[in-house]
């Protein structure tokens, strides 16, 4: 799997899904959409809303569809140049984005979750408002990268 870029945030990796995409900060930045909506990148916002959980969001049709495939044993990884966090697979289900939350099919805020520490989500509707959400949960937090990124 060749791994093109870090974004300002790292790089979020599907091993499985040989999928890689530059990840950039929606806490920082004003327009969140803006990253969404270019090519290569995908959006990360840490500790949502102030909840416990992170969320990485981007296009379905910029191959971000590509989380419909994880399933029990689907390992996510979000590496820096200087460490990786690795997370396990816990659930996939549909949702929905109210433009202020993201709230998963048994009607639970993504601010009011504890029990998993990141969620995958893209749109399943040209709305926007019909999601598909991917929860993982933190297995280790290691000081070293796992994969190589040929910075481009």
């Amino acid at each position: 799997m060749v791994i093109s870029k870090y974004g300002d945030s790292g790089v979020l990796i599907l091993p499985q899904q040989q999928y890689s995409v530059p990840l950039y900060d929606g806490n920082v930045v004003k327009n969140a959409q803006a990253i969404v909506d270019a090519e290569n990148s995908a959006v990360i916002k840490r500790k949502f809303g102030g909840g416990h959980c992170d969320y990485i969001g981007d296009h379905a049709g910029q191959g971000f569809d590509i989380i419909r495939q994880c399933t029990l044993y689907t390992i996510a990884v979000v590496q820096t140049p200087t460490s990786s966090r690795i997370y396990r697979w816990l659930a996939s289900m549909t949702g929905k984005n109210t433009g202020k939350n993201l709230i998963t099919c048994s009607g639970q805020a993504l601010t009011q979750i504890k029990w998993a520490d990141l969620c995958l989500y893209a749109c399943n509707d040209s709305k926007g408002k019909d999601i598909t959400m991917v929860f993982f949960e933190l297995l280790e937090e290691s000081k070293r990268q796992l994969y190589k990124v040929n910075e481009v």
